[in-house]
């Protein structure tokens, strides 16, 4: 395949602005290749693949329930004040427990949102800070300079 495809882009060269020479030897050179080559094999092809009607899931709609008409197996052979009352405590704790989970995704936010507004204004007070102390060690070098040239300007020093 890759021989008839050599062959196939020598064979392909504009033949009008090359010298006789080279026109001869590219052909003999193409035909070799085509002799070498074996064209009863057709190339490899890729897979049609799966039908479209069946690479997806299927949806189906959901069953909606009566939550009057609800009957779990834990229910069975009691009054039905008590599935009543048993009914209304299981949907408290999945509420209270939905509830919980709320509030912990809220807290872990609001946390994060505390720690990088603190983190803002550390940067910032850092940054003061390191502004300041440069300008100080700025101002030591100065005397420093001024104490070390001596003379009249300033006396003192170690």
């Amino acid at each position: 395949e890759l021989l008839s495809e050599i062959s196939d882009s020598l064979l392909s060269l504009g033949p009008k602005d090359l010298p006789k020479e080279l026109k001869q030897q590219l052909s003999s050179v193409a035909a070799d290749l085509a002799a070498l080559s074996s064209p009863s094999r057709q190339p490899l092809r890729r897979r049609a693949g799966v039908p479209e009607d069946t690479s997806g899931i299927k949806t189906l709609a959901p069953r909606m329930e009566d939550p009057e008409r609800y009957s779990m197996s834990k229910d069975t052979g009691k009054k039905s004040v008590q599935v009543a009352i048993d009914r209304t405590r299981r949907e408290y704790k999945r509420e209270h427990k939905a509830i919980s989970r709320e509030l912990r995704t809220d807290a872990a936010f609001i946390e994060s949102e505390r720690r990088t507004e603190r983190e803002k204004q550390d940067n910032k007070a850092r940054a003061k800070r390191q502004k300041n102390f440069a300008w100080l060690e700025g101002e030591a070098a100065t005397l420093n300079q001024q104490v070390a040239q001596g003379g009249g300007l300033l006396k003192g020093g170690g």
